[in-house]
């Protein structure tokens, strides 16, 4: 069987979303939204980005273009992760968060078996539409659930091997533990996980109109990387903090990333969830699509292109120790 006969715990009860209005800003949706993303609950976060949002259709529209053959971000994200995955023969493959499962189809296509779970119904429905219309039935499993809990879901060691694409950035690091120890148990020992995280903690601020942040970045661009890493994060402890009163200037990110990562804080995570041959490392995986940090201008690319602490993306390979 590939999901656990383990009896499953009650569902939560729904929380009153209205407690999580700002009396600042009332109109605030996306203020009401993260508010209850840090709170630690994701569906009725989530379900109020959909209802404002065309968020759905905007993880539909990579995934056709990349059945008509077209090349884009998406597509570049997922060839990045296929390198350290072994597909030399057919694996169980688990889609962690994985909204209208774009890498659960993608293994799919290529013959592999493959699950999703995403806390959003909205996501998993209009998934199971695409799955049947490309007649992947039985290959590709979508289903939703509440990824901090996998154990209740699935038998233990089942899969080979599990993905987390643009995930990690929208839970804490107390639910990112949860995921990082559930996967641990419905993964096989041996079995590989791959981690794609974006935007990076500090890419907003090489952006070209951040100029108060360039200002300070921009003379100490010829350090080498891990010394330039090491002056970013000063700056990010010592000195931006005391500078509250611009929050928007100085830490805007999108609408429910509270929580972007470096590839030290990666790292820290996999390592405390006790995962074995813990990999980091920042890149551009995607240049010439969403380029809005330093890639949008030549002399920008030029200075900070290069620098860890500048990447969009920020990847994770580990694996499940071998008892």
């Amino acid at each position: 069987m590939t999901v656990s006969t383990m009896e499953r715990k009650p569902a939560a009860e729904r929380i009153d979303v209205e407690a999580f209005v700002d009396p600042e800003q009332p109109l605030s949706w996306s203020r009401q939204m993260v508010a209850l993303l840090r709170a630690g609950h994701y569906r009725e976060g989530y379900e109020i980005l959909a209802e404002k949002m065309p968020f759905v259709d905007s993880q539909m529209r990579p995934l056709a273009e990349r059945l008509a053959g077209k090349q884009n971000y998406w597509t570049m994200t997922t060839a990045w992760i296929k390198r350290f995955l072994d597909s030399d023969r057919p694996l169980r493959i688990l889609d962690v968060g994985c909204g209208v499962g774009c890498q659960a189809i993608e293994f799919a296509m290529e013959g592999h078996q493959t699950w999703g779970m995403d806390i959003l119904p909205a996501m998993i429905e209009r998934g199971n539409e695409l799955i049947e219309s490309l007649e992947l039935d039985g290959r590709a499993n979508l289903q939703v659930g509440d990824i901090r809990k996998l154990e209740n879901y699935f038998e233990g060691s089942f899969f080979d091997a599990a993905v987390a694409c643009d995930i990690f950035e929208h839970l804490d690091d107390a639910a990112l533990l949860d995921v990082l120890h559930g996967l641990r148990r419905v993964m096989r020992p041996g079995g590989t996980l791959v981690v794609q995280t974006s935007p990076g903690l500090y890419y907003y601020w090489f952006d070209p109109d951040r100029k108060k942040l360039l200002a300070l970045l921009a003379p100490l661009a010829w350090l080498p990387d891990r010394w330039f890493t090491a002056y970013v994060h000063w700056l990010d402890r010592w000195y931006i903090r005391r500078l509250r009163r611009e929050p928007v200037g100085f830490y805007r990110q999108e609408y429910g990333h509270i929580n972007c990562m470096d590839p030290v804080h990666l790292r820290d995570l996999m390592q405390k969830a006790g995962w074995h041959n813990v990999r980091t490392f920042a890149t551009h995986a995607h240049r010439g699509f969403k380029d809005e940090g330093c890639l949008r201008a030549r002399w920008t690319e030029r200075l900070f292109a290069h620098k860890s602490a500048a990447c969009r993306n920020v990847f994770g390979i580990a694996t499940v120790p071998c008892k």
